[in-house]
């Protein structure tokens, strides 16, 4: 496996420990660029944007955060910024641009930051993780939520505007669902019908998936126990049946203006291995000697497939093709959360980027992540696929296909002397 560098990056200042699902980027203020939101323990949520080393956007107090999600969760047709906290304090910011603003001052008193929600609701505490998608085809935005006592919840937002004056709406159970396993991670994967499906991973490089309510028991109310249909590789790579796993659906396996037949969904255990999966069918499956926490997905090639992205606590960081072919990155600190998506360097300009939250109130934004290909090569194969070194090659009386002629002459031409 090949190593890969890559060294422009932006470093920002942000004190105090975070949750790994505390981290994301989104168009958070809809000018057409991304920011970073980053919340911590302490309860002080952030927004970076641009080049600034400072918070853009600030607010304190909030309590333990830990879930930070950006999307349209009122489904406005506009992005928020969501947070969750321990005690279950789910706050929605709305947040806009004001022209030639400053970064929030780290010296700034917290009574005077410039970042305060827009709507406040208790929900259940103890969440870990949170979803913001579209988990029923109806083209409206659920909010799905893992907690700490295996309890996976399911919200959406209602409107309520035109009967109240005082409040906008509020977030409404759909359902519940009780899962055997501590919950790894939550993702939506589209079937071989193009249908969304929910998952959550489960100890052991197992999955589960959550059977939504239909239209026929919606009545039984939001308590009601649905199927959970647990799932299995049927492969003995994740070894421990208790380690921590991770799963990451919706990882399109088609390049630009290829229709597919569903996503792809990957898996990553703890323990080192990673699996990329169709549907039911495992594609493969990779072991490394590092311990995996996170895993993203993201093009880092141009070519429209999304490549599966993933970070140890050491800072290992993994980029596999659907071939099963690797490379890799070192980022040089430990990592307590990690995360890739776009950011806007420049206003209105996103860029793929890898974020590494560092244990030393640091957090580092690598952008322009771009490979020419993942897959290792040399250069007689990539000679080969120019038009004109066949015809170079006839001019010189040399064979295309003897490959101790070719390594001799490509030799020449690069170091001046005739190779021994």
């Amino acid at each position: 496996m090949r190593a890969v560098s890559f060294v422009e990056r932006i470093e920002l200042d942000f004190s105090k420990n975070l949750l790994n699902d505390a981290l994301a980027l989104g168009d958070i203020d809809n000018d057409g660029g991304n920011e970073l939101a980053v919340g911590n323990i302490e309860g002080t949520l952030s927004v970076f944007k641009g080049k600034e080393f400072s918070p853009w956007k600030k607010c304190s107090d909030l309590g333990m955060i830990t879930c930070v999600k950006v999307g349209d969760i009122c489904n406005s047709g506009k992005n928020f910024l969501v947070c969750l906290t321990a005690k279950g304090w789910c706050y929605i910011f709305d947040v806009k641009t004001e022209s030639n603003e400053p970064p929030v001052s780290e010296n700034e008193d917290d009574s005077h930051t410039s970042l305060r929600p827009t709507f406040t609701e208790y929900l259940p505490a103890n969440s870990k993780l949170m979803l913001l998608a579209d988990v029923d085809g109806d083209g409206r935005i659920e909010v799905v939520v893992g907690y700490s006592d295996r309890t996976v919840r399911l919200f959406r937002w209602e409107d309520i505007s035109e009967l109240s004056e005082e409040s906008p709406g509020h977030l409404t159970q759909i359902e519940k669902w009780q899962l055997n396993g501590q919950i790894g991670s939550i993702t939506v994967n589209m079937s071989a019908e193009n249908q969304p499906e929910l998952l959550v991973a489960q100890p052991g490089g197992t999955y589960a998936r959550l059977q939504l309510p239909s239209e026929n028991n919606t009545a039984s109310g939001p308590e009601s126990r649905q199927d959970v249909l647990y799932e299995s590789l049927g492969t003995s790579q994740t070894g421990n049946s208790n380690v921590y796993t991770e799963m990451l659906g919706g990882i399109c396996p088609s390049k630009f203006g290829e229709i597919s037949k569903g996503t792809y969904f990957a898996l990553s255990t703890l323990n080192g291995s990673l699996m990329l999966v169709d549907q039911n069918s495992l594609l493969w499956s990779l072991q490394v000697d590092h311990q995996l926490f996170s895993l993203s997905k993201l093009d880092v090639t141009g070519d429209g497939t999304e490549e599966v992205v993933c970070c140890s606590w050491d800072g290992q960081t993994y980029i596999v093709n659907h071939a099963c072919e690797a490379v890799r990155f070192q980022f040089e600190e430990n990592v307590a959360a990690f995360t890739v998506g776009f950011y806007a360097i420049n206003p209105q300009k996103n860029v793929p980027c890898f974020v590494y939250a560092t244990f030393n109130n640091r957090i580092y934004i690598y952008h322009n992540i771009r490979l020419p290909q993942v897959a290792a090569t040399n250069l007689i194969e990539v000679m080969s696929k120019l038009p004109q070194t066949k015809e170079i090659l006839q001019k010189l009386n040399i064979d295309p296909t003897d490959t101790t002629q070719l390594q001799q002459v490509y030799h020449y031409c690069l170091y001046g002397f005739k190779k021994s």
